[in-house]
């Protein structure tokens, strides 16, 4: 089938082509910009990208900014084979310098180059398939080699894609061999991408793109900002005890379900049997903060710090957390390697969301249109890579192959865009839902289903949002219902829980022993499980008077001055058998030692205050000490 002709848009090919004429400023930057970015080659191709539509004018003239109208000779002197670097590029940002010029240039273009533009500029790599398809031809179009002789229609189809270039990356579907070949992909040339991206897409430029209501639709939004603050208690007593250890790679998935099971956290989708949307909310609220919570979290004294003071920390230090960004935002991705992830441009793309948020914080902000605007301000940058992509194509070589495990499909090239970057921003979204920062708004039904977050087309900041990422300086925390959870008896070491379930009775498991279903006994030797030295028994009284009481009964307060005064009563002789020194003053602790009928079994008194304990005694003397209320 014959490629059809790509520029034949004109209304009069008699008219002349009145070229707008940028500002002295304008027309400067563009051409420095062209100069700097692009050598005389991609200059040419440039200029011959242009024939086909200039070719149909047989004048070109450029109004002047005082009225004028004067042949446009700098676009006749770009056009010759024998032009200098510096003409071709003064004749360029003519056209390219303005931006009505450019509009009368796509003005010109048929439906499918214009569909051809539009979705490079957003998934920035095709594969030549996919680009005749949309052009709607079987024609080569991308070859190498190119005619320079203008004079026919068959010449000009190879040149209107002078804009564009062209790589081999690993193709999408795998041979009948099972392994994958290397592909033609086509791009625009970056260094024209800042120009065009408004023209096509207008909100990539717009400041002013959020909304004060959703659009219409189907709409259902999430809300976490008062639920998080009430669960951050309870998950604050939990990561004091160490129940989710940060690791090589971030927290343990084995961990996080365990621990969800103890705060018990609303989801996002809710009965979801998908392994990666159905702790999706609990997964995003867990990590972040215990990741915060043990880099950067500085707590004095054990008091409790505000729940928007340690959001603010956490967004004032996110981009410390690179290391672990990419497993965050991608953990339906299987194939990432360390090597890809070194450059941290997943951390790019979240402090550019970041951003947009932050310039519209109140009102509804469409992923899409954040996409955009990551996608032109990347445009601008002279560099070979893209934030959007968060991974080059390239990156390959670093991995065998990436799977998307939600969808089960290969990564490639022409998916990087929307798998990566878009993709990013709909889960960066949804963690800072998941602390309270940002509400969303789903689509139950969405266009394409390519990863659990797919729903996820529209957020804003809530107040706590505000507050955190500084648009703020002042937050009012809602109040949260006071509730009584625990009874301390003030005769006995027992605690009653007051309501069913209760989310701290887990908390007690570390300290107390189950009487019945609602009634816990404290012991010394309960209490001092799991402790090794005096900070652990510290710690343990600490997040007791915050989670189960804080104002303590007289046997309660005298029980844990007791258990503080206890620890480390003896000092352990080095030299070869095991030996301690009794402190002369402690008369209680001497008596122990000679009346307790197991001590007395195992303890051999020497010369003065000396006792000593074989080997294989030793953990039979702690806990019997323990159980006295003493710590080794």
């Amino acid at each position: 089938m014959k490629h059809p002709t790509l520029f034949a848009n004109a209304t009069d090919t008699q008219n002349a082509l009145v070229l707008e004429e940028p500002t002295q400023e304008q027309w400067h930057t563009a051409k420095q910009q062209l100069e700097s970015r692009c050598t005389k080659q991609e200059l040419q191709k440039y200029a011959e990208a242009l024939i086909p539509w200039l070719s149909q004018y047989p004048a070109i003239k450029r109004a002047t900014r005082n009225g004028r109208v004067l042949a446009a000779t700098e676009v006749d002197a770009m056009l010759k084979s024998n032009a200098s670097k510096s003409t071709i590029a003064q004749g360029l940002s003519l056209i390219l310098g303005s931006r009505q010029n450019l509009q009368l240039y796509i003005d010109a273009m048929s439906t499918e180059l214009r569909e051809l533009w539009r979705t490079l500029l957003f998934n920035i790599f095709l594969t030549h398939t996919e680009a005749k398809l949309i052009l709607k031809t079987s024609d080569n179009l991308f070859k190498e080699q190119r005619s320079y002789y203008y004079g026919n229609d068959t010449a000009w189809n190879k040149r209107e894609y002078g804009f564009f270039t062209t790589a081999n990356f690993r193709s999408p579907e795998k041979t009948k061999y099972g392994y994958r070949e290397y592909e033609s992909f086509i791009a625009l040339n970056k260094g024209i991408r800042d120009m065009f991206m408004p023209l096509f897409f207008s909100e990539a430029s717009d400041s002013d793109s959020g909304l004060n209501e959703l659009p219409a639709g189907e709409w259902r939004t999430v809300n976490f900002e008062a639920e998080s603050m009430t669960h951050y208690q309870l998950l604050e007593g939990l990561l004091a005890q160490d129940a989710l250890p940060v690791k090589k790679k971030g927290i343990g998935i084995t961990d996080m379900k365990r621990v969800q099971k103890k705060i018990a956290l609303a989801e996002f989708f809710p009965g979801d049997e998908n392994e990666y949307r159905q702790n999706l909310r609990a997964f995003g609220y867990m990590q972040l903060l215990a990741l915060n919570d043990y880099y950067f979290v500085k707590k004095k004294d054990n008091k409790i710090i505000p729940y928007e003071q340690v959001v603010r920390t956490l967004i004032d230090n996110f981009a410390k957390l690179d290391y672990f960004v990419a497993g965050i935002l991608y953990p339906h991705i299987k194939g990432l390697t360390k090597q890809m992830t070194e450059y941290g441009r997943e951390t790019k793309l979240c402090l550019n969301m970041l951003s947009c948020l932050r310039e519209e914080p109140e009102r509804w902000l469409s992923i899409r249109d954040i996409y955009m605007k990551i996608c032109y301000l990347d445009s601008q940058e002279n560099t070979s890579r893209y934030v959007a992509l968060v991974f080059y194509p390239n990156d390959e070589q670093y991995t065998t192959e990436m799977i998307n495990q939600y969808s089960n499909r290969i990564i490639a090239a022409n998916s990087y865009a929307m798998q990566f970057g878009y993709t990013g921003l709909q889960m960066f979204a949804f963690q800072l839902a998941s602390i309270g920062l940002a509400e969303v708004a789903l689509n139950e039904q969405p266009l394409a289903n390519l990863s659990p977050c797919s729903a996820l087309e529209y957020v804003r900041l809530t107040p706590l949002g505000r507050y955190a990422l500084g648009v703020t300086n002042d937050y009012e925390a809602p109040e949260l219902e006071h509730v009584a959870y625990f009874e301390l008896d003030p005769d006995r070491l027992i605690i009653r829980s007051l309501v069913d379930p209760n989310p701290y009775a887990q908390l007690l498991k570390d300290s107390s022993t189950p009487i019945s279903r609602n009634r816990f006994e404290t012991s010394a030797l309960s209490f001092l499980a799991n402790c090794h030295k005096r900070e652990d028994v510290e710690q343990k009284i600490s997040i007791f008077r915050r989670f189960i009481a804080n104002e303590l009964p007289p046997l309660w307060e005298q029980f844990f001055q007791q258990l503080l005064q206890h620890c480390h009563p003896l000092k352990e002789d080095r030299m070869g058998y095991k030996r301690y020194i009794l402190s002369a003053d402690n008369r209680d602790l001497i008596q122990l030692v000679t009346t307790d009928p197991v001590l007395r079994q195992i303890v051999v008194r020497a010369e003065g205050y000396r006792i000593m304990v074989k080997n294989d005694d030793l953990k039979k003397f702690e806990t019997q000490l323990k159980k006295h209320g003493y710590l080794l």
